[in-house]
């Protein structure tokens, strides 16, 4: 029962006995309290001892429905910050709220140990803004991109890369937009976008950048030199300039031996590959294969002279060959 209909049966009933009484007893009875009289019809008498008790009751009904008001209030803003909180947790952030009921203290310590699962279907979840989350961060797992401005993700933030990286992979040119906001040129992101970048641009911007050549880089700079359809050029100072940072072994100054040659000119080859033998001896079977290839065996026999007679045998049988008047194609000897 409602207290507003509590008080009003409460009442009809004090009302009720007090006529009850009053219709059969309508004298004033004196009662002595502290030397004080106190003079009531009988009936009010009667009635008094309940009208205490109901005021009682009702003081002590209100106490609870104030109670109960702010425990059902606590209630619904622990609700709306557990959702909060879900959300948070959802998009790999921290979270935080206050929570001051009991029931929902647990199922956020939980939470914690949770992690979003992007084949997992959300539309049973009633909550339309979770739901939003959950099929944005659905879309960025299977390869999409969105705005996720709304969501104001840190840039660490594993979702916020991933969107990143996806858009990179479908358009690179928005590689140059993630270039300008790059302070730190060993972040991932950046990595990457310099990466996707390479794909595209002219050396000459691609230098610009600043940013560190690896073998990686370097391969697909060499592999956008072999395709015809694409119009990187490199000269082979410059070509020069990355290989020889680079710790590669023979077999590896090979392999961009047989690729360079394929790509510039004899005399920048040529050049090129004696710079390095110069600066790295492991360049020098490299050297020698590009010589072999452009019939400088004159040249080759003079490296192989100043040379331990132990180094290189492998072209020293081909120079012997070559003497004895043999033609053959060197790179068959060669698993490069």
């Amino acid at each position: 029962m409602g207290l507003k209909k509590y008080i009003i049966f409460s009442i009809i009933f004090i009302v009720a006995v007090g006529a009850y009484v009053y219709s059969f007893n309508g004298s004033i009875f004196t009662l002595s309290f502290f030397g004080i009289n106190i003079s009531l019809y009988v009936a009010v008498w009667v009635i008094l001892p309940t009208l205490v008790i109901v005021v009682a009751s009702i003081l002590h009904m209100a106490f609870y429905n104030v109670k109960g008001y702010f425990s059902y209030r606590n209630l619904q803003k622990d609700y709306k910050n557990y959702l909060q909180y879900s959300k948070a947790r959802i998009l790999g952030l921290d979270g935080s709220g206050d929570f001051k009921t009991t029931w929902y203290k647990l199922p956020v310590k939980m939470l914690k140990h949770f992690k979003f699962d992007a084949s997992k279907d959300p539309n049973d979840i009633e909550n339309e803004e979770i739901k939003s989350v959950i099929l944005d961060l659905k879309t960025i797992e299977n390869g999409g991109n969105i705005n996720l401005k709304k969501y104001k993700l840190p840039k660490d933030n594993y979702f916020f890369k991933k969107n990143i990286l996806n858009k990179l992979s479908s358009d690179k040119n928005y590689s140059e937009e993630v270039l300008k906001s790059c302070t730190d040129k060993g972040n991932e992101i950046c990595q990457k976008a310099f990466e996707v970048y390479v794909t595209y641009a002219n050396f000459a911007d691609i230098k610009q950048q600043g940013y560190n050549i690896d073998k990686n880089i370097f391969e697909i700079l060499i592999s956008r030199m072999e395709n015809p359809e694409d119009m990187l050029k490199m000269s082979g100072d410059e070509v020069f300039d990355i290989l020889q940072e680079f710790k590669y072994s023979k077999k590896e100054f090979l392999s961009v031996a047989k690729r360079i040659k394929k790509v510039l000119n004899p005399e920048a080859t040529i050049s090129l590959f004696e710079k390095l033998s110069n600066e790295n001896d492991l360049a020098t079977q490299a050297y020698l294969y590009i010589l072999f290839e452009y019939q400088m065996v004159d040249r080759v026999r003079e490296i192989l002279e100043n040379i331990g007679k132990n180094e290189c045998e492998k072209f020293r049988y081909f120079l012997f060959l070559r003497d004895e008047g043999k033609n053959f194609d060197i790179n068959l000897f060669f698993d490069i």
